[in-house]
Formats: structure tokens, sequence, C-alpha cells
């Protein structure tokens, strides 16, 4: 993960208000993921079946308060790599008709 530049990436977001908390959390987040399913979120964003495999992973195994914040991690680092949003596992199971 390139941790300073998503740091510069999440502070400059203006949907983030409390800037220092949220953007520590999001990186913490970020990095949890990575540890747990061992994986570098760097490869995992630049394909769209993998992120939906970690989203998808995130739902199944952590509780719904869990799941919301690991999923919005990777997500926001999904939006930093790529410059778009991932869409929600809804829109991407229709999409691709799994």
């Amino acid at each position: 993960m390139r941790e300073e530049n998503f740091i510069s990436f999440l502070e400059k977001d203006s949907n983030i208000e409390s800037k220092s908390k949220a953007v520590k959390s999001r990186l913490s987040k970020a990095r949890r993921v990575e540890e747990e399913f061992r994986v570098n979120l760097d490869e995992v964003v630049m394909d769209d079946q993998a992120t939906y495999e970690i989203l998808k992973k995130l739902r199944d195994t952590l509780d719904i308060s869990a799941n919301g914040s690991y999923g919005n991690a990777v997500r926001k680092y999904y939006k930093f790599v790529n410059q778009k949003d991932f869409p929600t596992l809804i829109q991407y199971e229709r999409r691709r008709k799994i």
C-alpha cells in the first residue's frame, strides 16, 4: 500500500470531516485488511474481481458495524488508485451476472 500518497488523498477528500481521526482510522483499517487477508491492496484494487472478493469476504466474515468501516477503507483505496468509485456489491453482481 502506498501509505503516504493515500494519506494525502484522504486529507484532500471533502467528504471526510474530522481529517486526523478519520484518516488514521481508514489507514489502520486498510493495513488490517492487508494483514488479515494476506494481500497487497495495490494489487487487489487493480482487479475489480479481486476487489469484489475482498469486499464480499469482509461482508461475510465481520459483523455489520465492522464490515462497513473496513469496506469503506478498501473502497477509498480503490478510488485513490483508480480515480473512480467501486460499485456496490449488488451493482457489481448484476453487471457480472453473479
